[in-house]
C-alpha cells in the first residue's frame, strides 16, 4: 500500500512537471507575443504634404501572426487633405539581434484613403519593432497602398505595450 502511494505521488509530480515545462518553454520561445498602441509621424504621400500624424498598434492573434491597424493623416480635413486607414495582417519574425529586441515583420491587408472620392485597395507593409524596455517599443514601417495612383508612405513612432 505504501509503495503504491509513493508511486502515485511520484507519477503525479512527474506529470505536473512535464505539463509545466512546455508552458515555460513556449513563453521563452515566443518573443513576438506582445501588443501595443502608439503614435508617431507619418512620412510620404499624404495629400499635399509629406508629413502627418500616425496612430498605430499591434495585436497578436496567433504565434508570429498579428494585426497592425493604423491611421496616417496630414490633419488637413478639406478635399485635398488625406487620411489613410491601414489594416494589415503581418508575419512577425523572431528577433534578429542577440539581445532579442529587434523584431522585423512583413504583411498585407487593406488600405483605405479619404483623399478626393476615396480609394480602397490592397496593402503591402513591412517594418521593425525595437523593444526599448518591456513597456516601450520604437516602431517603423513602410506601407505600399495599391490603388489608382499607388502611394508609398511610412511611420516612425513609439508604442506602449500591454
Amino acid at each position: 500500500m505504501k509503495t503504491r502511494s509513493i508511486a502515485a505521488i511520484a507519477l503525479g509530480l512527474t506529470a505536473a512537471t512535464m505539463a509545466a515545462l512546455p508552458m515555460a518553454a513556449n513563453a521563452q520561445e515566443r518573443p513576438t507575443d506582445y501588443n501595443y498602441v502608439g503614435a508617431g509621424v507619418g512620412i510620404g504621400n499624404l495629400g499635399n504634404g509629406d508629413f502627418g500624424l500616425s496612430v498605430n498598434g499591434k495585436v497578436t492573434v496567433y504565434d508570429n501572426v498579428s494585426v497592425r491597424p493604423g491611421v496616417i493623416s496630414d490633419l488637413n480635413f478639406s478635399n485635398d487633405g488625406e487620411t489613410v486607414f491601414l489594416l494589415p495582417v503581418t508575419y512577425d519574425f523572431n528577433p534578429i539581434t542577440p539581445n532579442g529586441r529587434l523584431l522585423p515583420y512583413v504583411g498585407g491587408g487593406l488600405s483605405v484613403s479619404t483623399q478626393g472620392d476615396g480609394a480602397i485597395g490592397p496593402l503591402v507593409t513591412g517594418g521593425v519593432d525595437y523593444r526599448i524596455t518591456d513597456r516601450i517599443v520604437a516602431n517603423g514601417a513602410v506601407n505600399w497602398s495599391i490603388y489608382g495612383n499607388s502611394q508609398v508612405n511610412g511611420t516612425v513612432g513609439l508604442g506602449y505595450t500591454f
